[in-house]
This record gives structure tokens, C-alpha cells and sequence, in this order.
């Protein structure tokens, strides 16, 4: 999978269609090789986190077809005008609270446009990051792998609760931020290329 990842991103190609192909050939030789029925595995199918995904896409195009992206980018301009440090800290919060908002893979990928449209490098561009992969332990809707855990939990007759997960994750998330984002302007402070 990782090779046919690897050669499609490096011939400009989408990796949508050579995953799913890649997927199907894994599961021919699994299950030619444990001598099952490969459709039975069709029945172990969230069904319904595939057209979760699916609709997070949607989200994106829906997002980007509504120039929404110029908000985006003038809020990373305005954080830009500030203190380093505070424009960092604001960035990443922001950016963190919104990943649970509508989820990591939509914001994830808006904020990637975002960072690239607006040219940003350096410590703002590592504070959206941070915001990215850290915000999304504040709650279960914040990560699509969280909702996949879960899911698979509840499968195991496991059940962890929304406010469960938000008691954790709100003491969780913003000291993980806090320390990430610090470190990041630590680094920078120290070394000045950061």
C-alpha cells in the first residue's frame, strides 16, 4: 500500500482510485490465502463511516466553492500581524476548537490550502499544524480516527461516552497545545530558523 502510495504521489497522480485498487488486492490475497469468501467481509463494513467520510469531503469543495478560503486566509494574515508568539497561540487554539467543530479531515485540509495559498512558513504554519493534530482530542467529532476507534469499541461491547471523552480531553487537549505550541516558539527563540 505504501509503495502504491508512494509512486502515485510521485507521478502527480490522486491517490484515490490506486488506494482502493491497492485495498481490493490486499483482500484478493488475504483472502485467497485464509481460503475465505472475500464478500464476506462487505458485512464488517461501516457503511455508514463511509458515507461520513464521504460527506466530509463534500464539506471541503462546499467550503472552497464558497471562497471561504479568503476567510481563512485573512485570519491567518490578521494572526500574522501580531506578536509571533501570540499569533501562534491564537492560531493553534483556533484552529484546534475548529477541528472539533467539523472534524480534522475537512479542516486538515483547508488549513493545508490555507497555509499554501497564503505562503505561510515558520512558527504560524507550525501552529496550525499543531492546532490540526492536537485540537482534535478535545472531543469525540474532532477526529475521524477517534469516531473509527469508537466505533470498533462499540463493536467490542466498549463504550466510552461523549462526555467522557470531553471530561479527558478538555484538560487533555489545551495542555498538549499549550506545550506543543510553547515548545514550537521555544525553538524558534533559540534557534531563529525555525
Amino acid at each position: 500500500m505504501v509503495a502504491v502510495l508512494l509512486a502515485a504521489s510521485s507521478l502527480d497522480k490522486d491517490l484515490g482510485l490506486p488506494t482502493c485498487l491497492a485495498a481490493l488486492a490486499i483482500t484478493a490475497a488475504v483472502s485467497l490465502k485464509a481460503r475465505s469468501n472475500p464478500l464476506k467481509l462487505a458485512t464488517e463494513i461501516s457503511w455508514g463511516t463511509l458515507a461520513l467520510v464521504a460527506g466530509l469531503f463534500i464539506v471541503v469543495d462546499a467550503v472552497e466553492s464558497i471562497g471561504a478560503l479568503k476567510l481563512t486566509q485573512s485570519a491567518l494574515r490578521w494572526a500574522q500581524g501580531h506578536a509571533p508568539a501570540l499569533g501562534a497561540l491564537v492560531t493553534s487554539i483556533a484552529v484546534g476548537i475548529a477541528n472539533n467543530l467539523v472534524n480534522n479531515l475537512p479542516l486538515g485540509l483547508i488549513a493545508g490550502g490555507t497555509l499554501q495559498a497564503a505562503h505561510a512558513k515558520g512558527l504560524i504554519a507550525n501552529a496550525v499544524l499543531i492546532g490540526v493534530d492536537l485540537g482534535p482530542n478535545l472531543s469525540v467529532t474532532g477526529s475521524l480516527a477517534t469516531i473509527l476507534w469508537l466505533i470498533a469499541l462499540r463493536k467490542e461491547k466498549l463504550d466510552v461516552s461523549f462526555w467522557d471523552f470531553l471530561k479527558l480531553g478538555a484538560v487533555a487537549m489545551p495542555i498538549a497545545l499549550l506545550v506543543s505550541v510553547g515548545g514550537a516558539i521555544l525553538m524558534q527563540m533559540l534557534f531563529k530558523t525555525f
